[in-house]
């Protein structure tokens, strides 16, 4: 059969690409002629387009040296995937030694394999067929057709909504409540075909911390097991009853709970750092040792203010009546002269409830507004 094109056939650059081609084409196996054919005008196209680009002119002995080293190219690419030679890293003395030798088995890397394909037919030497090399393996897990035709055919008679569950479960896909109810009655009716049933939960618990011994969280041990987590915490409670499994409480960098650790009972269990402990400690040092006053803590440790007079023991809140609440801020701003922007600092109460209670002190004068202001004022300095 003749790989090419004939002339008239190709227009332009084309028709040259063709013509040179068609020197080398000869030169590479039949079954592999077409292919090359293709790859070595696409490639002498690239090459012309960078001569282009740079402003160059690609000429007709250019073209030959293109095809050549496609074809060394080709040569090379078939040799490593018939005998898995790889020649990129030789030097020229080696590969004009390769060149000369008629088998690939006698390359002096001593590299060479011969690669078999299983489906192929062979002969002795007497020319009488041979079994192919496929059958010639034992497997194991073959395949059991009766018992797949059996499957088949099951499926073909059970409801579509069943067929669903069914690869839910083999998908590890956690069934819904109707779902199981459905399956439930199916299994009283044929018991010997539909045990889905999912027993020995305990030993895969445990079998999942073995393989963890870092510990895991209820919630990774629902998603390794395909189960809800609501169906894991009465197994892992009487586990942990058994003492089968340890729970070890944490703590986030704030002191708040996180989810414990599920470590298998003998595994190594890492420290935990008790991190409200050490908050507590900080800020109580702070505060008696350093002198730092609540507010300082505050804006130094970025901690609330309820954490901080928790750690301290200050009250938290403190209920305070009108009457008192009037009281200590016309101390504060009468006696210890407290300006009212100190007051709303210091004592956390707004500006309006400041003004009304140092400014609704009811004076007996005779005088309009100016009088009362300053009587207020002589009044802050009697007190």
């Amino acid at each position: 059969m003749r790989t090419g094109y004939t002339k008239g056939q190709l227009e332009g650059d084309w028709a040259v690409f063709a013509k040179i081609a068609g020197f080398f084409v000869n030169q590479v196996p039949a079954e592999d002629r077409e292919d090359f054919l293709q790859d070595l005008l696409v490639e002498m196209a690239k090459v012309k387009a960078k001569y282009e680009a740079k402003g160059k002119t690609l000429t007709e002995p250019g073209l030959m040296r293109v095809a050549k080293y496609e074809l060394l190219r080709y040569l090379d690419k078939r040799r490593y995937r018939l005998f898995g030679l790889n020649c990129t890293h030789c030097t020229v003395a080696q590969r004009r030694e390769c060149h000369t030798m008629r088998l690939p088995s006698e390359c002096p890397k001593g590299k060479a394999r011969r690669l078999l394909s299983l489906d192929k037919p062979r002969e002795n030497n007497d020319g009488d067929k041979l079994p192919e090399l496929i059958e010639l393996i034992s497997c194991n897990k073959s395949i059991d057709l009766d018992a797949r035709l059996d499957a088949r055919n099951i499926l073909k008679v059970l409801p579509k909504r069943l067929v669903r569950i069914g690869y839910k479960i083999y998908a590890g896909v956690p069934l819904e409540a109707k779902e199981k109810e459905y399956l439930k009655r199916w299994q009283k009716l044929c018991p010997e075909r539909f045990e889905f049933s999912q027993d020995h939960m305990g030993e895969r618990i445990l079998e999942q911390l073995r393989k963890n011994p870092r510990g895991m969280t209820r919630s990774n041990l629902a998603n390794g097991l395909k189960v809800y987590v609501r169906e894991l915490n009465l197994e892992i409670n009487r586990l942990i009853k058994d003492q089968q499994v340890i729970a070890v409480r944490r703590e986030t960098t704030r002191g708040r709970a996180k989810a414990s650790l599920l470590f298998i009972a003998g595994a190594p269990i890492p420290e935990v750092r008790m991190v409200e402990k050490e908050r507590d400690e900080r800020i109580r040092q702070a505060y008696y040792e350093k002198g730092w006053s609540p507010r300082q803590i505050e804006l130094e440790f970025h901690h609330s203010r309820k954490t901080v007079r928790r750690a301290i023991g200050l009250k938290i809140k403190v209920r305070v009546g009108k009457k008192e609440r009037d009281e200590r801020i016309r101390q504060a701003y009468f006696t210890e002269g407290w300006s009212i922007k100190r007051i709303n600092r210091e004592l956390h109460h707004d500006k309006r409830t400041i003004r009304r209670a140092i400014y609704g002190i009811k004076i007996e004068r005779s005088d309009g507004v100016e009088q009362e202001r300053e009587g207020t004022l002589e009044g802050r300095k009697e007190v």
